[in-house]
């Protein structure tokens, strides 16, 4: 085999090269305008404003049925009674380093507790598995209650500014997050003490009662959320649209 000529290697730095190939720091019109040559009829469908339109948070929160109506989301359930899961067997305490007042609200806490079983005896009386009943049901509502508003503080607490000073909403649902921790445990320990006394063979705290309890509120709170922050202005006018033609077919075949 012969030698190869000088002409005959390629050397690439000898080829003339161009500017850098970088990514520009603005984002041009082009990048988020739909083509609408490409899908004329498609990006005049998407184009088109929703009937009823709701803010951004409300779909944090909540969501839409296939029908399109209110209802909660179910990754917030989970998280909620992922929270009632790990509460529903916790001692009462209180956020406190004074072992003193710590040793006086558990006592107190206690005495409450006994308050209410001694109330509950003269309704036990008679006709004591609807009483038993009632009770358990009040119970199921306060835990579903407690864990939902645990999981609701501690969602906007992570997502508030630790730099900030925490809001004054937030604060108080701080203090209605510990009273409703309170109220569960007291139901809780009440219901040890009389539930031999209902004369019903399930006086456990059920799991899947509390979940019903807190997919109900949810519910609630999603369609309550709905009704006012709804626009349903594009919904309307497509109605009366609707009803417009209508008349003019009716007009038409009377004339």
């Amino acid at each position: 085999m012969g030698k190869n000529t000088d002409n005959d290697i390629f050397d690439p730095a000898d080829q003339e090269v161009g500017p850098e190939l970088v990514y520009a720091n603005e984002t041009d019109e082009s990048m988020f305008i739909p083509d609408t040559s490409g899908d004329p009829e498609g990006s005049e469908e998407r184009a088109k404003p929703d009937n009823i339109q709701l803010p951004d948070f409300y779909f944090k929160k909540y969501q839409l049925d296939e029908n399109g109506d209110p209802t909660f989301n179910a990754s917030r359930v989970k998280g909620i009674m992922e929270v009632f899961m790990a509460k529903k067997d916790s001692p009462f305490t209180i956020p406190t380093e004074d072992e003193d007042r710590k040793a006086k609200e558990l006592e107190l806490f206690d005495a409450h507790v006994q308050s209410v079983a001694d109330g509950l005896m003269p309704l036990l009386e008679v006709d004591p598995q609807t009483t038993g009943i009632n009770f358990l049901q009040l119970t199921t509502r306060t835990w579903a209650e407690f864990a939902s508003i645990a999981y609701e503080y501690n969602e906007d607490a992570t997502a508030s500014n630790p730099n900030d000073d925490l809001p004054d909403w937030l604060i108080e649902r701080e203090d209605k997050m510990f009273q409703l921790g309170r109220k569960a445990r007291m139901c809780r320990e009440v219901l040890a003490r009389v539930d031999d006394k209902f004369g019903l063979n399930d006086t456990k705290i059920n799991d899947s009662r509390v979940q019903n309890e807190v997919e109900r509120r949810l519910q609630r709170l999603a369609e309550w959320n709905y009704n006012k922050q709804a626009d349903r202005s594009g919904k309307v006018a497509m109605d009366l649209n609707k009803e417009s033609h209508e008349h003019v077919k009716q007009v038409f075949e009377l004339c």
